[in-house]
């Protein structure tokens, strides 16, 4: 294939060389999406991209700082900031990511927009909960901050006042309601001893 060859190929799809580059994206891969895309009623390009992300990410478990510069670098290039943004978050969940890559990450992925305040903040609280025991400063905190999803993760690791305040403050009526009912039972176990 020659250099004009590849480069249109590339544009078709919308990548740069860079994605080759990275690494992201190999010869094979490009020439198996060009021909879907040749084949395919799909013809947004962002959606093969996006594709192309997650593709990378799955082969992964985590990334060397290079690699995640490169995978950020790439999604801020991208003309179409809803996918990349969308890939750029993917990072949180697909890989696991050093302390540093993630402060780095949360500082940066503001560049998709105020949408993404509420990602940091979830995936912030998370690895929070991850790491260490559900403190009342902790459940204070993802009481306040938190989304539903935050909610429900600390309802199976919380202690029955704690699921007691769910019960009343819980972020939706499911997570209310599960709150309830594990308050009740554990005040019949404590009963019943």
């Amino acid at each position: 294939m020659t250099d004009k060859q590849l480069k249109n190929k590339l544009s078709k799809i919308g990548y740069t060389t860079l994605w080759l580059d990275y690494g992201v994206l190999t010869i094979d891969y490009l020439i198996e999406q060009e021909q879907t895309f040749d084949n395919s009623d799909d013809q947004n390009t962002e959606h093969y991209r996006y594709h192309t992300f997650r593709h990378y990410l799955s082969s992964k478990n985590k990334l060397s700082d290079i690699e995640f510069d490169n995978y950020l670098e790439l999604t801020f290039a991208d003309n179409d900031q809803l996918m990349a943004g969308s890939a750029a978050v993917d990072l949180f969940t697909k890989v696991n990511l050093t302390d540093f890559q993630f402060e780095k990450l949360s500082k940066s992925i503001g560049h998709f927009g105020e949408w993404t305040e509420k990602v940091v903040t979830r995936q912030t609280l998370l690895r929070q909960l991850k790491a260490s025991k559900l403190t009342t400063a902790l459940f204070r905190e993802c009481l306040v901050k938190g989304d539903s999803a935050i909610h429900e993760y600390i309802l199976d690791i919380s202690d029955l006042n704690q699921l007691q305040e769910l019960a009343i403050n819980g972020k939706n009526k499911k997570i209310r309601n599960i709150a309830s009912e594990k308050v009740k039972r554990l005040t019949r176990q404590q009963n019943s001893r």
